[in-house]
Parts: structure tokens; sequence; C-alpha cells
């Protein structure tokens, strides 16, 4: 039994410190510098006003300012995923390229016509109108890059008591 008991032990210990090796190994073959292949864009967008009845607010990266078509990206914001009227926000996976706006719209349900049922409710580094030639301020384009992938603190403030139709 005492044979049994060490030849356990040394067994034990060769595991213990194969697998230490392994570990070592392993994490010195990582990759620290690896480039990356996309990037992230996130913020904090404060509410202000009060929640629509009926249509949908959504947050999206858009391609083209003033937009046309699809956004690059968008996530739908319900009421409840907001914190003190705050929602934070995080598009990963983003491809790199400079995006012409960050924006927090609401979808009026009695409009099917795509050309104006979006009213933009807030944009990163815009103002209402969110058009320079009406008085407003443009959006603030946004660059991701593999030098600049993590686009991090892009706040900015939306009002719900734009979307009426």
């Amino acid at each position: 039994n005492y044979k049994k008991g060490v030849i356990m032990k040394i067994i034990k210990n060769n595991l213990i410190i194969s697998l230490a090796l392994v570990m070592i190994v392993t994490t010195a073959c990582e990759d620290k510098d690896a480039t990356p292949e996309s990037g992230t864009i996130s913020g904090m967008v404060t509410f202000t006003g009060t929640w629509p009845n009926a249509g949908t607010v959504s947050i999206s990266i858009q391609n083209a300012w003033p937009p046309t078509g699809a956004p690059y990206a968008s996530m739908v914001i319900t009421s409840t995923d907001l914190s003190s009227e705050q929602y934070g926000y995080t598009f990963e996976i983003v491809a790199f390229a400079t995006y012409a706006a960050i924006t927090v719209s609401w979808l009026d349900p009695d409009d099917s016509n795509p050309a104006t049922n979006q009213h933009t409710l807030g944009a990163f580094g815009g103002m209402y109108p969110f058009f320079t030639q009406y008085g407003g301020t443009d959006p603030t384009a946004v660059t991701v890059s593999v030098a600049d992938y993590s686009k991090a603190g892009l706040d900015f403030s939306a009002d719900l008591s734009l979307a009426t139709p």
C-alpha cells in the first residue's frame, strides 16, 4: 500500500506539472497583438420626455446622412430597457468603415411610407433637427478601423417628445 501511495503521488504530481506546462505554453503562444477583425461602438443614450404609446424606438448605425435605405445595424429599444432614463448600447462585430450617424428614431405606426415614417429623436453629435441646412447640426461621423476599433463613450440624448406624426 505504501508503494501504491507513493506511485499515485508521483503520477498526480506529474499530471499537475504537465497541466501547468500546457497552460504556460498555450498562454505564451496566444497572439496578444492580434489584428482585430472588427470593431465595437458603444455609449449611453439619455432619454427625455414620455415614452410613446405606439410605434417602435430604435437605435441604429447609419451608412449615410440623411439616411438612404436600411441602416448598417439597428436594435429596438423598449421602455423596460431603460435604467434611470438611460440606455446603454453596444454594437459588436462592426465592419471597419466610416459611419455617417448613430441615431435613435421612432417608427410612426400610422405612416407606411419608408421615406417619412422614421422620426429622429437623437443623434450622436447632432442637434435637432439634425440637419445643418435646416438650422440643426448633422450627426458626427464615426470611423471604426484596425487602429481605432473600440469606440466607447459615444453618448447622446434622445427627445421622446419628437415621437409624433
